[in-house]
Parts: C-alpha cells; sequence; structure tokens
C-alpha cells in the first residue's frame, strides 16, 4: 500500500503542479494581455492532467480499499502485526494447498498404473481439458462410470463420460449396449423362426433399400436375415420381429 501511496503522491504533485502553472499563467495573462504564452501550457495539458490526476487518485483508492478489506475483521481494520499474521496464514494455506495438490498427483499416479482402463479414460480427459490434472471429485466420477461400464450399465457410464466432455469413451460404451441390443434381438429371432416352423407359417419381408421379398419359415435362420442377399443391405432385425411377431400374433 506504501508503495500505491508513492506512486499516486508522485503523479498527484505533476498534475496539480501542472494545474497551478496555468492558473498562475491565466491570471498573469489576465492582468497583462502582452504576456508570452507557453507552448507546453495549453488546454488538451490541463485536461490531460486533470484526467490523469482523477485516474490515478481513482486507481489507488481501488487498490488500497482492495487490500484493506484483506485484513478486515468484523469491519475494523487489523493491525500492522495482526495484518503480518493474516499474510502468514494466507502463505500457510498456499502451501498446504500446493502439499495437498502434490499428494493427490501421487496418487493419482498410483490409481492409473495399477488401472489400466482408468489410465486410459484419465489420459483422455486430459485430453479434452488441454492439459491439467483431474481433481479427485472428477476421478471419483470416472471410477463410477468405468464401474457402471462393468456392471453393464451403459447408458449410466455414457452419460457420466459425456458429463465430462470423453466423447470417445462415452460413444464406446454406447457401442457395447447396441451390440449386446443386437444380440438379444438375434436370440429373440431364434425363438421366433422356431415358432413359425411349428406353426408351418411363412412370413413374407421386403427389403427397404431394393425392394426385393424374402421368406421368413422353419428353414430361416437367424443368421440368414441379417443382409439382404440381393443388395447386401443390413436388414432392421428389430422391424423384421415385430412383423414375425404380429403374423404369430404374439
Amino acid at each position: 500500500m506504501r508503495a500505491v501511496n508513492g506512486v499516486r503522491v508522485f503523479f498527484t504533485l505533476i498534475c496539480v503542479g501542472i494545474l497551478g502553472l496555468a492558473f498562475i499563467i491565466m491570471i498573469d495573462q489576465i492582468s497583462d494581455p502582452m504576456l508570452p504564452e507557453l507552448p507546453f501550457i495549453n488546454v488538451n495539458s490541463v485536461m490531460a492532467a486533470l484526467v490523469v490526476l482523477v485516474l490515478v487518485n481513482l486507481a489507488s483508492f481501488q487498490t488500497i480499499n482492495g487490500e484493506k478489506k484483506k485484513y478486515l475483521s468484523d469491519g475494523k481494520l487489523l493491525c500492522s502485526s495482526c495484518q503480518g499474521i493474516v499474510k502468514e496464514e494466507q502463505y500457510q494455506a498456499h502451501l498446504t494447498e500446493e502439499l495437498e495438490r502434490s499428494k493427490w498427483t501421487s496418487e493419482l499416479k498410483a490409481l492409473t498404473e495399477s488401472d489400466p482402463v482408468l489410465r486410459s479414460v484419465v489420459q483422455e480427459w486430459v485430453l479434452s481439458n488441454e492439459g491439467g490434472e483431474p481433481g479427485q471429485p472428477v476421478v471419483i466420477d470416472l471410477r463410477k462410470a468405468i464401474n457402471l461400464d462393468k456392471a453393464g450399465n451403459y447408458e449410466g457410464a455414457a452419460k457420466i463420460f459425456e458429463e465430462h466432455k470423453l466423447w470417445s469413451s462415452a460413444g464406446k460404451v454406447r457401442e457395447k449396449n447396441r451390440v449386446q441390443m443386437v444380440k438379444h434381438v438375434t436370440v429373440d429371432m431364434n425363438q421366433l423362426i422356431e415358432q413359425i416352423g411349428n406353426k408351418g407359417l411363412a412370413v413374407p419381408y421386403k427389403c427397404h433399400n431394393c425392394g426385393a421379398s424374402i421368406t421368413i419359415d422353419k428353414n430361416s435362420s437367424a443368421t440368414g436375415l441379417k443382409f439382404c442377399s440381393y443388395c447386401g443391405t443390413a436388414y432392421n432385425i428389430e422391424e423384421m420381429s415385430k412383423i414375425v411377431q404380429e403374423a404369430l400374433a404374439i
């Protein structure tokens, strides 16, 4: 604060000197119009001095008030010795924060070294966040997503990954979910084909791409109903299973 006050006083004296000199010259010229004008004392220099005077004082007062607020206790400014104590406490708090950060860095390193899946996810987080280090709450979230993935809750895991902008991990998890659904539908189709055979039915189905017709009967297989044999387009297995279910009146 002393340095700020010193700068303020220095510029204030210069500006006041310019203004005072301008005032004296103005009085002298009023009393004696024949006096020569000084080139550096004019309207522009006076206005500049006023602006600098106002800005310097305003900035210094704001800086001083900001510093004072750091050392207020119950609305009263602390004494010099108390301010020293506060500064020391702030310094110690900073050291503690740095120590905690260093400790967490070591813990995170140990976690990622022992868990390759977490290491991969953390690396993606670092890339997505332009460097830096994920904090403990973030890592807790990421481990939760990994565990949800292991438990088969793919959508829950994907949402957590998305919250942390881990688009690649979210996409991989959702792909697992899609594959699982396809497998489930394939199993269902095998069961439906078996029922068609038992009832002696033949269910027609058209390819949406080329319009070619196929017949789903007891000789069909779920693996053979994945792609159109004419154009190679993948069939919509879910839609196909619904058509078969309607034919079976399920």
